[in-house]
């Protein structure tokens, strides 16, 4: 077993995260260095994968001791990246680099591990690694429990059940709704479904699609509580970015329907006058926009008149450099959609004042 060398591994996010950190505080003295990782493609994984192989071998300027700290690492998992024979090249460098510079101490965080992998075995074998599956509900209830206990309080069997349907089998929201309670129920003996309704927020439901849908809504309130909610349950806003994308071109089609075909509303007879009208241009309607659900189209049809043809293009050009900006600053991902939010709000404020004659 390597001393100073630890992997740290699960679906637990929370708890994974939790023990991650207690471990750097337990190097006292010892100089940090980090690679948090954002790796989404294999040159990626590559690039980072060589920065952290160079920090085991570098002497640090400010410290005897260092300790390097890869946070955050996906690709553990059943990944195409871990495929790459590139990838497992250099997974190996690291660890003959953590078996030679054994005073350099290490720590690697990871998500869903596939223990069948000889690489992740390793680490399993040769370091300090324990592993931190998503938590059951009973030990959900255990920690609820503990925590309102140790502030002398109780809670009720249905204020329990209500907040666990709050906040699902997730430690750290649980924490922060315990947060919140706990200085609502300051002068209370007992925690009541009252008390949990009066304060909580039902975060555990799906927010991808609801997300989706403020971010194209004029209420600017609703969406900023949407995208707070969803990073609470996602990390990662790549997803999301698709799916805006993904529903900006269709928006961008219907604005060409109704500019240029005068088409204001969209029933199965219109799409199938479209899809003759066009039959030349998309050629197989299979999986476009002349395939889809007429009731959606309609719905987004409404959507799309919002803005100009050319505003939505603008749209979606601002949504596809946001993808760079994901990838440049990780740590700043929700504040990236809230500005393309008001960006693209702009564009729907200025169609209204025009369709008014201001």
């Amino acid at each position: 077993m390597l001393e100073n060398k630890f992997f740290i591994a699960g679906s637990g996010y929370f708890s994974v995260a939790k023990k991650g950190n207690a471990i750097i505080q337990s190097f006292l003295d010892f100089d940090v260095e980090v690679v948090d990782s954002h790796a989404a493609k294999v040159a990626e994984v590559l690039q980072e994968l060589q920065q952290v192989h160079d920090a085991l071998r570098t002497v640090s300027l400010f410290s005897p001791r260092k300790v390097v700290c890869y946070k955050n690492v996906t690709f553990f998992g059943d990944d195409a990246a871990m495929k790459s024979e590139a990838v497992q090249a250099w997974v190996q460098k690291i660890q003959q680099a953590l078996v030679q510079f054994s005073e350099v101490g290490f720590l690697l965080t990871t998500g869903a591990i596939d223990r069948r992998l000889k690489i992740v075995k390793w680490f399993l074998e040769n370091c300090h690694s324990e592993i931190f599956d998503e938590p059951k509900r009973v030990d959900c209830e255990r920690h609820i429990l503990a925590r309102i206990g140790h502030m002398g309080k109780k809670i009720k069997p249905d204020g329990l059940n209500q907040l666990l349907q709050y906040t699902g089998n997730n430690l750290g929201i649980i924490d922060g709704e315990l947060d919140k309670l706990l200085l609502y129920a300051h002068g209370k003996n007992e925690i009541t479904r009252e008390d949990i309704e009066a304060v909580g927020v039902d975060l555990h439901g799906d927010t991808f699609f609801e997300t989706v849908d403020l971010f194209f809504g004029d209420a600017s309130e609703p969406f900023l509580c949407g995208i707070r909610r969803y990073f609470l349950h996602q990390e990662e806003g790549r997803p999301l970015l698709a799916a805006l994308q993904n529903r900006t071109r269709l928006l961008i089609q219907l604005r060409y329907f109704y500019e240029n075909d005068g088409v204001e509303k969209i029933s199965k007879p219109v799409l199938e006058q479209l899809k003759n009208r066009y039959a030349a241009v998309y050629g197989r309607v299979d999986g476009g926009i002349l395939a889809q659900n007429p009731w959606y189209l309609g719905k987004l049809m409404e959507i799309a008149q919002k803005c100009s043809h050319r505003d939505w293009i603008q749209v979606q050009v601002a949504l596809l450099h946001a993808t760079v900006d994901l990838a440049e600053h990780y740590s700043q991902q929700r504040v990236i959609f809230e500005r393309l939010y008001f960006y693209r709000k702009s564009f729907s404020s200025a169609q209204r004042l025009e369709n008014v004659g201001v």
